[in-house]
C-alpha cells in the first residue's frame, strides 16, 4: 500500500541543520525516512515492535538512521548528541553499541584510517632514525576508531618488548585526538597493520 505525506517545513526545519539539508536536498533521503517512520508508527499500532526502554529505541532507531544520514562516518556520542536530541550519556552508550554491532567494518576502517596517518608521517620518522633520533616523537592525528586499533596494536608490540618508549597523548576534541609517537615505533605498527 503506498502512504503519501506531507511534512511541515518548519518541522523539517527544527532538525539539526546537516539533517535538515540532507533532506531538502535529496529527495531519496526524504522518501527513505518517511518510510522508516511510517514504518515505526505503523509497527508500534500493530504490537510487532516494542522497546523496554527509550535507550532500546534509540539504539533501534539510530541503528537505521545514523548509514541514512552518515553512512561513511564512524557512530560518535557527539554525533548522536548533536544531531538526534539524545542525551549525552545514553548517546555515549548508544555509540558504544553501535560500534559493536558493525564491529568488523569499522575495525577495518579504523585499520584504513590509522594506516593512512602514519604513512603521512612515516618520512618524518625516518628522518628521525636516520639522525639518530629514534625517540623523537612525531605527532599524529587519529579519528576515535583509528586510535582504538592503535592501542590494540600497542599492546601486542609492548607485550613482546616493554622497553620500547610509549606514545603519549597530547589532545583530545570530540572524535578526535593528536597522539605523539615514537620514531622507532612507526615500522613495527604499520608492520602490524600489514599483517
Amino acid at each position: 500500500m503506498k502512504f503519501e505525506v506531507e511534512i511541515d517545513d518548519e518541522l523539517v526545519g527544527a532538525l539539526a541543520s546537516s539533517i535538515s539539508a540532507q533532506l531538502n536536498a535529496d529527495p531519496v533521503k526524504r522518501e527513505r525516512l518517511a518510510g522508516f517512520a511510517l514504518g515505526q508508527v505503523l509497527g508500534w499500532m500493530a504490537g510487532r515492535s516494542s522497546f523496554q526502554s527509550m535507550t532500546e529505541q534509540h539504539t533501534e532507531w539510530l541503528t537505521q538512521l545514523l548509514p541514512l544520514f552518515y553512512a561513511d562516518d564512524v557512530p560518535s556520542a557527539e554525533r548522536i548528541f548533536n544531531n538526534f536530541s539524545v542525551p549525552y550519556g545514553r548517546a555515549a552508550y548508544i555509540s558504544r553499541v553501535l560500534l559493536e554491532k558493525q564491529h568488523s567494518a569499522w575495525r577495518e576502517k579504523g585499520r584504513n584510517t590509522l594506516m593512512t596517518g602514519l604513512t603521512a608521517k612515516q618520512a618524518e620518522a625516518g628522518k628521525n632514525i636516520a639522525d639518530g633520533d629514534a625517540l623523537r616523537y612525531v605527532p599524529v592525528s587519529l579519528d576515535n576508531i583509528a586510535y582504538r586499533e592503535l592501542t590494540v596494536i600497542l599492546e601486542e608490540i609492548f607485550r613482546l618488548d616493554p622497553t620500547l618508549a610509549p606514545p603519549v597523548n597530547k589532545a583530545a576534541s570530540p572524535g578526535r585526538r593528536t597522539v605523539d609517537i615514537p620514531s622507532q615505533l612507526f615500522e613495527q605498527i604499520i608492520a602490524q597493520l600489514g599483517a
